[in-house]
């Protein structure tokens, strides 16, 4: 059974710089800050070395100690950036989310960026939708939001 979250947040800077913030790996630790039971990133890169791209392999390390794989599925500059979280799940957060991915589209608004992210979470059953919808769907979306403003501010900060 799916399970999607979905957050929003308007940037005032041009849909290029966001884009470009919101996939340089080097900043994801900045962004990504976590909530409650779900973990900060501490840390992110590709494989092999280079700027994300379409394919590559990006490791995530997280302050749980779990380090996630996830595949680059589309990187379409300016517009749209979605990925797979492949392998490293750690329990209890493997015991109840058999796949995730998430979408990130970015909207042109003149000077301004709309990023809307969309997450989906595939669970391993009825049992485990139940339990991920009660415990952890509310502080995912929330450390999502947090995501998202800090990202906001960052680009926002730089642009001055």
């Amino acid at each position: 059974m799916q399970i999607q979250t979905s957050v929003q947040v308007i940037v005032n800077a041009k849909i290029e710089d966001v884009f470009n913030a919101s996939t340089d790996c080097h900043n994801l630790p900045k962004f990504f800050t976590g909530y409650k039971g779900i973990p900060a990133i501490v840390s992110a890169k590709t494989v092999d070395g280079f700027p994300l791209h379409e394919g590559s392999i990006r490791i995530v390390d997280n302050s749980d100690g779990s380090s996630i794989e996830e595949v680059i599925l589309s990187l379409k500059q300016p517009n749209l950036q979605e990925y797979k979280l492949i392998r490293g799940f750690k329990p209890p957060f493997s015991w109840l989310v058999r796949v995730a991915s998430g979408k990130w589209k970015y909207e042109n608004l003149g000077n301004k960026t709309r990023v809307i992210w969309n997450f989906y979470f595939e669970t391993r059953n009825i049992f485990a939708y139940f339990v991920f919808r009660l415990l952890v769907q509310h502080q995912f979306q929330k450390a999502q939001e947090i995501c998202l403003k800090n990202l906001k501010k960052y680009v926002e900060d730089s642009d001055r």
